[in-house]
C-alpha cells in the first residue's frame, strides 16, 4: 500500500462530509425538540446511535439556555401565554410532581411534553430548578434514546411489510 495513493482518500473525505452534515442536522434540529429530530435522522439515514446522541445534545443544549436565562424566560412565559394554557400545562407537571418528585419531573417529562415544555414549566412550579436540571438531562437522554429505538424499529417493520 503505497501512502501516498490518494484515490481512496476523496471517497473517505466524502463519507465525512456526509456524516458531518447528518450529525449537524439532527443536533440543529434537536435543539428545536426531541420529536423532530428523530424524524430528519430517520430520514438522513443515520444510525438510531447518531440519531438519540445528536438528538438528546440539541435539546440539551435548549435546556441550559433556557435554564441560564430563567428569570427572562419565567417573565416572558407569563405574558405570552394565556392563563388557561399555562394552568393546565402546570396542572399535569404538578401532579407527575407531587406523585414522583423532582426526580419523576425530570425523568418522566421530556418524553411526553418535549425538553422546552418541561424546563419552561420546571422554572415555573420548581423552587430550586437546579435540583431538576441533572434529572432532566436524564430523562432527555433517555427519551432520545427510547423514541429514536421505537421510531426505527416501527420504520424498519413498516418497510419490511411492504
Amino acid at each position: 500500500m503505497n501512502l501516498l495513493d490518494t484515490s481512496n482518500y476523496q471517497l473517505d473525505l466524502q463519507s465525512m462530509e456526509n456524516a458531518f452534515f447528518r450529525m449537524i442536522s439532527i443536533y440543529l434540529v434537536g435543539i428545536t425538540g426531541i420529536w423532530k429530530a428523530i424524524p430528519v435522522g430517520i430520514a438522513l439515514k443515520s444510525h438510531p446511535i447518531e440519531i438519540g446522541t445528536f438528538t438528546a445534545l440539541g435539546s440539551i443544549t435548549t435546556v441550559y439556555v433556557l435554564y441560564y436565562f430563567g428569570e427572562k424566560v419565567k417573565n416572558w412565559v407569563t405574558k405570552k401565554w394565556s392563563k388557561e394554557k399555562l394552568e393546565s400545562k402546570k396542572g399535569k407537571f404538578t401532579t407527575i410532581l407531587d406523585r414522583y418528585g423532582v426526580v419523576g419531573v425530570g425523568i418522566i417529562c421530556p418524553g411526553p411534553f418535549g425538553p422546552i415544555t418541561s424546563i419552561i414549566i420546571g422554572l415555573l412550579v420548581i423552587k430550586q430548578t437546579k435540583r431538576l436540571m441533572p434529572y432532566l438531562v436524564l430523562g432527555i437522554i433517555f427519551w432520545s434514546f427510547a423514541l429514536t429505538w421505537f421510531a426505527v424499529t416501527g420504520y424498519n417493520l413498516v418497510k419490511t411489510i411492504f
